[in-house]
């Protein structure tokens, strides 16, 4: 019998990768070594060195791909965000939608975060505000070999954005998580978009679009040795998110009070599976973000997908595939 092949993964916990990580779901051929990333994790340094396959930020990745470095991606998306839910700002500004942050000063951990790319691209294609219009605020600087276009001014502060916020030393945030603050809630602050929801399903209407954040990746050393690994890895997320939407079909055993009807609503508005892998179902949403990517000074051209995903084509050899479907556990 031949042995699965040992590969260390680095991988967030969320409910769709949970079945991953607690062993209900399994990969042919693939004996998994988790690392339970922590929130954020794959946007602060360059996990692929680390791992041999690891969720990673994606603008960080389409940074790495245009540069060359030895990693690819597969078509595989743990996190996706409705950006519009995670910008925030002072009650007192007057500020109540996009172009009313023309001049106005925003905060974020990190400018080139993938939550930032995906606003300041939505923010100019649908509402006309382009980053330059805006001054920017940091905790610290930027790394990852990400510089902002010249026009772009940002301070980079060293200190915490939210705070800043609070005393009143910038007028909004752009934040991959939800305040301490907005959770507390504290007068002082809120949510941008009044209307977040009808503001995020009529952008889902408009676009079809649930913005992707992260994506999965491998060594391109690995990938050229082993390149039947990417379809176990794709049918084992596939089958992690269906067991995943399975668990839903009751949903009583969820603590929200009226988790019947949100489970509803969500599917009438974004259908059966919004969280669908592969490259083809997401090829609109991946075009869009290498678009903004390369306005926004992340690429110095606009990717194309086919280079930056892992189709096989890359290898200098064919390699001999296994059947590599992946397995729920009974």
């Amino acid at each position: 019998m031949t042995k699965d092949l040992e590969l260390k993964i680095s991988l967030a916990d969320y409910h769709r990768t949970a079945p991953l990580l607690k062993g209900d779901v399994k990969f042919r051929g693939i004996a998994p070594d988790y690392y339970a990333a922590a929130p954020g994790e794959a946007c602060l340094r360059p996990i692929y060195e680390e791992f041999d396959v690891a969720e990673m930020s994606l603008s960080w990745y389409a940074m790495a791909r245009f540069r060359k470095e030895p990693v690819y991606a597969l078509p595989i998306f743990p996190l996706r965000m409705f950006v519009h839910a995670y910008v925030y700002c002072r009650t007192d500004t007057g500020i109540e939608k996009p172009e009313d942050l023309r001049g106005k000063r925003v905060g974020m951990d990190l400018y080139r975060l993938t939550v930032g790319l995906w606003t300041r691209g939505i923010f100019e294609e649908h509402y006309g505000v382009t980053p330059d219009q805006i001054h920017w605020f940091t905790s610290e600087a930027e790394g990852a070999g990400f510089e902002a276009p010249a026009n772009v001014k940002i301070t980079a502060t060293g200190r915490n954005v939210e705070e800043l916020l609070l005393s009143g030393e910038i007028d909004a945030v752009i934040a991959p998580n939800v305040l301490k603050s907005i959770r507390a809630g504290d007068p002082r602050v809120r949510r941008m978009f009044a209307g977040c929801r009808d503001t995020i399903g009529n952008y889902f209407d408009k676009t079809g679009i649930f913005p992707i954040t992260h994506t999965l990746v491998a060594r391109e050393e690995l990938l050229v040795k082993e390149p039947w690994i990417v379809q176990s890895l794709v049918d084992g997320f596939v089958a992690a998110n269906d067991l995943c939407r399975k668990q839903y079909d009751y949903p009583k055993r969820l603590s929200f009070p009226t988790a019947v009807l949100i489970l509803e609503e969500e599917e009438k508005r974004f259908g059966k599976d919004p969280w669908t892998h592969g490259l083809e179902p997401n090829r609109h949403t991946l075009d869009t973000f290498m678009g903004y990517a390369f306005q926004q000074g992340y690429t110095g051209r606009r990717m194309d997908l086919d280079e930056c995903f892992w189709t096989g084509a890359q290898a200098p050899t064919p390699a001999k595939a296994m059947n590599a479907t992946a397995v729920a556990a009974e």
